[in-house]
């Protein structure tokens, strides 16, 4: 019994290392992905790219995190707290008007996602015709740190009324819930078209979209951002929205912090792109009705993840320098 002691002692030990290492291999398996807020396209993309890439991935477990939205998830990506996220193109660039890229060391691009539309938003009842005349109004714009809030002020400053309207920080399902209530004179969105929470809120009371390109011609906003593109909402979108309405768009891409592998980077897209990936996407919402590997690099100007680079040089594709990562 003396002799089995010792080595008992040993084998236990041995147990709770594998076990201590079976679990931070476990945990390592994770890939953590950044979404965004409850009601906007955001999360609704990133939990379906979550189903869709996972049965591909038996060892590795996909996280939809919920967030603020693209500001947010860039700062997560640089900070390492997230290995994939949903983001802006608009949100790389400087905040002051005709600010250049920003220096994003740790985060590059996989691939282009879909349009994110700017979508202002009042009663049918309203007398608001025009953005305007919205001095002195409570406008729910997003929650902080969300490209929705950035785009927000961006386009309120060209207008040269920022400083008299009253931004409200809301997720959009909050926010619909406060414009019901009579709390709100407007709600703000920059999401795929159309929107999932204003669709929900025409189900119990008319709303009406503001045109924006006017104003925004008038404020010089597309000069002074540039990154941003003029866009039309069809008729029809939204129920009683007999005209289509003009606003702009962004671009929304899906990026990874330079951590993740580049076979894990590659794997993703082509678990994307080949055909059970692309029919599933684009039955994920209509803004992605028209996802294909030929838009996948449309409009992108930054540097993409070594992996997008392998992927996207095997399907044939000639890359610019421009979307090349620097090399360390």
């Amino acid at each position: 019994m003396r002799r089995l002691i010792p080595k008992l002692v040993v084998l236990l030990s041995l147990l709770l290392v594998l076990v201590a290492l079976a679990g931070c291999e476990k945990r390592g398996r994770s890939v953590r992905l950044g979404g965004g807020p409850s009601g906007g396209t955001f999360q609704v993309v990133a939990e379906g790219l979550a189903k869709i890439l996972q049965p591909a991935h038996p060892g590795v477990r996909f996280v939809v995190e919920r967030s603020a939205g693209s500001s947010a998830n860039l700062r997560a990506l640089e900070e390492g707290k997230l290995d994939l996220a949903l983001v802006y193109a608009g949100d790389f660039y400087g905040e002051e008007p005709g600010g250049g890229l920003a220096v994003r060391a740790n985060v590059q691009i996989l691939t282009r996602l879909y349009d994110a539309v700017a979508q202002l938003a009042v009663l049918s009842s309203s007398r608001i015709t025009l953005p305007t005349q919205l001095r002195g109004a409570r406008i729910a714009i997003g929650n902080p740190g969300s490209g929705a809030a950035l785009a927000a002020e961006r386009y309120f400053r060209a207008l040269g009324i920022w400083e008299q309207i009253v931004p409200v920080y809301l997720g959009y399902d909050m926010a619909i819930a406060e414009l019901l209530r009579g709390n709100l004179v407007a709600v703000w969105e920059l999401v795929g078209v159309p929107s999932a929470s204003f669709a929900a809120a025409t189900r119990q009371v008319p709303l009406r979209l503001l045109n924006l390109q006017e104003a925004a011609h008038g404020g010089h906003f597309f000069d002074l951002y540039p990154f941003y593109r003029p866009v039309d909402i069809p008729a029809g979108t939204y129920p009683g929205q007999e005209r289509a309405m003009t606003s702009f768009a962004d671009t929304a891409l899906l990026a990874a912090s330079r951590e993740l592998s580049r076979d894990m980077s590659w794997r993703i897209l082509e678990g994307m792109f080949n055909e059970d990936g692309l029919g599933a996407l684009r039955g994920l919402h209509p803004s992605l009705a028209a996802f294909s590997a030929e838009a996948a690099l449309e409009g992108v100007e930054l540097p993409l993840h070594p992996g997008a680079v392998h992927y996207w040089q095997q399907q044939g594709r000639d890359l610019p320098a421009s979307l090349l990562p620097a090399v360390p």
